[in-house]
């Protein structure tokens, strides 16, 4: 339930200023009637006995507005369990994000405005609620109409091979949303090649391939880039996750982590692959959670505890690190961990066939935790070769030397 807690009752703290001001409030009663001045004064106390009421006063009062408080959360709790016990899970859900002050009287008000029919629990007025409707194109008459183009981005043709620029579309025929790259040909005569990322069928690979034709006026080859790949199949791509460093960079703002962070494992890792070729890289932070080398972060410090780690594992694939700095504020913070190795998978059409997870024991705890995540997003494949690296820190830089040189030259 979430609340704000009260202050206990304190005692009085008596400072010049306020005798100050009650002298100060004393003198101008009597000069606004200056006839009456005298008579005034005579019916004035002094600033001790002053003092000496409000050391009496001031905790009864303090008491009497925290017994006021907590009889209205007695009320207010009694009537959420007035409702059925479905509907109270609902309401506490909603009452743990929304706007309403933590006090018993927006809880009460809170409670009010649902009995009465003015807010419903499933659908509060402080969230979005818009219709989700998927815009499809199941019966396009040209390429146009089926893809918009949204951009482009640097891809491989092939592995291994340079990467060069191609347009970005995006469109949906009805089965789901597709992405597609068009690779400019290697040479005039070859024919240009489509990627295509999403769920479709054999169908609408060949009505992409007709439209993309026509619109292109020459050949084109249609790939399916997001078929499963395996390591049986002798695919290979490595996956290195790496923890935090407590030894740190301390220049000002924000530069890349693979550049903030100066550990032992780090130095290592930089010192082996200094061209960062042998394995794709991430970390696991305290404060930032799942992130690639390349995210910018500011210089902090922070520990993995077991608390924090069980919440991470508990927050799953959907909760961002950083958490926001109050629960008041809005969940936009930060990064998602599935977000964030998705763009070192290339979103699922290179999965990681091999994996090294180096660090401690509990950030061993939480990077297997999220393994299962990541392979429902086909960044890992199912039958990955994962490695745990944990021992003594010597050990440790052995044993990831040696796991970074097993595919030089491979």
């Amino acid at each position: 339930m979430r609340f704000a807690r009260w202050p206990r009752p304190t005692p009085y703290v008596e400072t010049s200023r306020k005798r100050a001001a009650f002298v100060t409030k004393q003198r101008r009663q009597r000069e606004a009637l200056p006839l009456f001045a005298d008579l005034i004064a005579a019916g004035q106390h002094s600033v001790d006995e002053e003092m000496a009421h409000r050391a009496r006063w001031w905790p009864e009062q303090q008491q009497r507005l925290r017994d006021e408080r907590a009889a209205v959360w007695r009320r207010a709790r009694a009537r959420l369990f007035e409702f059925p016990a479905a509907k109270r899970k609902t309401i506490r859900r909603t009452w743990r994000d929304c706007p309403y002050p933590a006090d018993p009287y927006g809880f009460a008000d809170f409670l009010h405005q649902i009995r009465v029919g003015r807010l419903d629990p499933d659908r509060p007025p402080w969230r979005f609620h818009a219709p989700v409707r998927a815009r499809t194109t199941p019966d396009p008459q040209c390429f146009g109409d089926a893809f918009k183009r949204v951009g482009q981005r640097m891809i491989e043709p092939e592995p291994g091979m340079p990467a060069v620029e191609a347009p970005h579309y995006v469109g949906n025929l009805g089965n789901g949303i597709l992405f597609l790259d068009v690779v400019p040909p290697a040479a005039p005569i070859d024919p240009v090649t489509i990627h295509v990322r999403g769920v479709c069928t054999d169908a609408d690979i060949a009505l992409i391939g007709r439209l993309a034709a026509d619109a292109e006026k020459r050949a084109v080859k249609v790939v399916r880039v997001d078929v499963p790949q395996t390591r049986a199949a002798g695919f290979s791509h490595r996956l290195l996750i790496l923890p935090c460093s407590a030894t740190k960079r301390h220049d000002p703002g924000w530069i890349p982590a693979w550049e903030r962070y100066d550990g032992p494992l780090w130095q290592t890792w930089r010192t082996v692959d200094p061209e960062r070729r042998l394995a794709r890289v991430g970390f696991l932070s305290a404060r930032y959670g799942f992130r690639t080398t390349d995210s910018p972060i500011e210089d902090y410090d922070a520990r993995l505890t077991p608390d924090l780690a069980e919440r991470m594992i508990a927050g799953g694939m959907t909760t961002r690190w950083p958490r926001p700095p109050s629960p008041n504020k809005p969940d936009n913070y930060g990064s998602h961990p599935g977000c964030e190795i998705a763009s070192l998978a290339y979103h699922g059409t290179r999965p990681f066939t091999h994996v090294a997870l180096v660090g401690g024991g509990l950030y061993l705890k939480v990077m297997r935790a999220f393994l299962d995540g990541f392979r429902e997003m086909r960044c890992v494949t199912a039958d990955a070769e994962i490695t745990e690296i944990n021992a003594g820190i010597g050990v440790m830089r052995q044993r990831l030397h040696v796991w970074l040189e097993q595919w030089r030259g491979r």
